[in-house]
């Protein structure tokens, strides 16, 4: 994985017409899938879109994403989703299954920032976890079901969401041992 660099700044430190050129492309895009690609939206749409655009460049500036990597994590994170809602369901359905909630803290290897914002929310989108803090160098999951093996879901997410960001991780305690 490289790490990816962005093009460098304005002399005034407002993001150039690329930026805007991508965000609005990735927010156009978004709209027109969420709104069923009718033309009539557009009139509500672009306005929308031309706001998020702006708005991403002003709190998410420090930290590009990688198309490469969002392309890879997308149906990875589609995947995850109906597999979690799955097995959800199937413990409402089944009370016999049973729950075992519970906290586990895992050690992140992200860097402060958006990366390890992003893995928060990602796990809190994921039926059955839930972040429920960010504390210093760990992430405080609450799980419905403690008996799975909640480290490894985080060690296989983590190097998905440092390819979002385009960074690189250092190997992990337990690959260093094997």
């Amino acid at each position: 994985m490289a790490a990816h660099t962005p093009p460098p700044p304005r002399a005034d430190g407002r993001p150039g017409w690329q930026a805007w050129a991508r965000r609005g492309a990735f927010f156009a895009v978004l709209w027109w899938i969420l709104s069923g690609g009718g033309m009539e939206s557009w009139l509500i749409g672009l306005p929308i879109v031309l706001v998020a655009a702006w708005l991403s460049l002003r709190l998410w500036a420090e930290a590009p994403l990688s198309p490469r990597g969002l392309a890879r994590f997308l149906p990875w994170f589609a995947y995850q989703s109906l597999a979690g809602a799955t097995d959800v369901a199937l413990r409402a359905l089944r009370p016999r299954m049973g729950l075992r909630p519970g906290l586990v803290r895992h050690r992140l290897r992200l860097p402060q920032g958006a990366s390890r914002v992003s893995i928060a929310n990602v796990i809190s989108m994921l039926p059955g976890t839930l972040s429920a803090d960010l504390d210093g160098e760990e992430l405080v999951i609450h799980a419905l079901d403690t008996r799975k093996d909640l480290h490894a879901m985080v060690i296989d997410l983590e190097p998905r969401i440092a390819a979002v960001f385009g960074l690189e991780l250092e190997p992990h305690a337990q690959e260093d041992a094997r």
